[in-house]
């Protein structure tokens, strides 16, 4: 009898070490996952930033060039807008492309200040960004449109790469977009 209770307590034992050392395992390999999904929203978001800061000057660089546009001198400056639109583009793809990596991150909270933040405000930014790159795009076409109207010519329009506005957070609002008065950048 005395046998069967040392057999019956050393398998106790076994399955309680199993047990914890299985738990132990898990709780390390999460903490390892989230570290590197934290590393990767930083880096990402620190891309994100540097690409959101050319977006910026590209921007200003369209703004400046586009609030002077006269018909009769229109296809002087189209190929130089052309080549900032293609710019542009490039960089919206940038974008896109870093504000995946943090979506696909942000699916849970996170023991930091700094990950909640970005993982908290990331949406509203990206949706005015492509808002505003929506209307920038539409603008322009909508003054080649009527440019090749006036004129009799066949300029080509900006090809996008975000065809339409969007409500990324889907709040109801469309920040950025052109009949929002809340689109700043």
């Amino acid at each position: 009898m005395k046998d069967k209770k040392k057999l019956i307590i050393a398998i106790i034992a076994i399955i309680v070490i199993t047990l914890i050392f299985i738990l132990v395992f898990t709780v390390n390999r999460d903490r390892k996952e989230n570290k590197q999904k934290m590393d990767s929203i930083r880096k990402n978001y620190g891309l994100l930033t540097v690409s959101i800061a050319n977006y910026n000057e590209i921007r200003n660089k369209y703004s400046e060039l586009s609030s002077v546009l006269i018909m009769d001198s229109f296809k002087d400056k189209h190929d130089e807008i052309s080549h900032l639109l293609d710019e542009y583009n490039k960089e919206m793809k940038n974008i896109d492309s870093y504000i995946d990596n943090i979506s696909f991150r942000c699916t849970n909270v996170y023991n930091d200040n700094e990950i909640d933040k970005i993982c908290k405000n990331y949406k509203l930014m990206y949706e005015k960004l492509v808002n505003l790159y929506v209307s920038d795009i539409d603008n322009y076409n909508n003054f080649i449109v009527e440019y090749n109207k006036n004129k009799n010519e066949s300029l080509e329009m900006i090809d996008k790469v975000h065809d339409d506005y969007i409500d990324y957070d889907n709040d109801g609002n469309i920040y950025g977009g052109a009949d929002n008065d809340k689109s700043e950048s």
